[in-house]
């Protein structure tokens, strides 16, 4: 047999998803920016309603809080995803997600399906972070953002052993040991520039729910590991 019939072609080369314009990121990204128009449409909302006096009652039906869990109010673990404290908040978020959404969004896939996938992953690590947040913080204000599900995304992040690559870095492998200690660097400085700004405008120290950070980090460090790897190019005509 003429050694040319043994050879299996190979999948197409993955193409970066960065510096190749925006349209590619809606292409292969879509689900994070369908993601952050749905923040910054609920955050309109809340403008809208701080307008008419209704803002004292949005972060008490949506704002997660052990009391108010334990009075029934268990949708606040998802709907507290989607709400601010502010410009900055809202805008640090939206960075966050923007910068680390892609990467995760382009694994599960740019279909349908991934754009589900995409959605639920967000989801389940923004809930583990609510849980982590009422476990470790109950006696803590309200909390709202979504930060605890982008940390998520931090953690699946962290597994990734390069661009395309369908096999995952193991657990405690350096990697993702030095990802760990960047999460853990940056709830720090979180935490302190929370408290730095709270002093210096003279309202207090501001909480920082680094409980849901952490909780939303493992849940995603761990959970990366049961979705499957959809890259667009592995369906490609070989």
């Amino acid at each position: 047999m003429d050694e040319d019939q043994l050879t299996v072609s190979e999948p197409p080369p993955r193409q970066a998803l960065w510096g190749r314009g925006p349209a590619l990121l809606w292409y292969e990204a879509w689900p994070v920016l369908v993601l952050t128009a749905v923040i910054w449409l609920v955050f309109a909302g809340q403008l809208i309603g701080d307008a008419l006096g209704y803002d004292e009652a949005i972060f008490v039906y949506g704002a997660l809080s052990a009391p108010g869990v334990a009075h029934g109010f268990w949708w606040t673990t998802l709907t507290h995803m989607f709400l601010h404290a502010g410009w900055l908040h809202i805008a640090m978020n939206s960075a966050a997600l923007v910068a680390l959404g892609p990467a995760i969004a382009q694994r599960l896939g740019r279909d349908a399906l991934g754009g589900l996938l995409f959605l639920a992953f967000f989801l389940v690590c923004g809930l583990a972070g609510a849980g982590a947040f009422l476990l470790l913080a109950p006696g803590q204000g309200a909390a709202v953002g979504a930060s605890g599900a982008i940390f998520g995304l931090w953690g699946a992040v962290a597994r990734l052993s390069g661009p395309g690559e369908i096999k995952l870095a193991p657990l405690f492998s350096d990697s993702v040991l030095r990802q760990v200690g960047s999460a853990v660097v940056s709830n720090l400085l979180v935490v302190g520039l929370g408290a730095a700004y709270g002093l210096a405008s003279g309202v207090g120290i501001i909480g920082i729910a680094w409980q849901a950070h952490l909780g939303g980090f493992v849940a995603g460090l761990l959970l990366i590991q049961l979705l499957p790897a959809r890259f667009y190019w592995l369906a490609a005509p070989r």
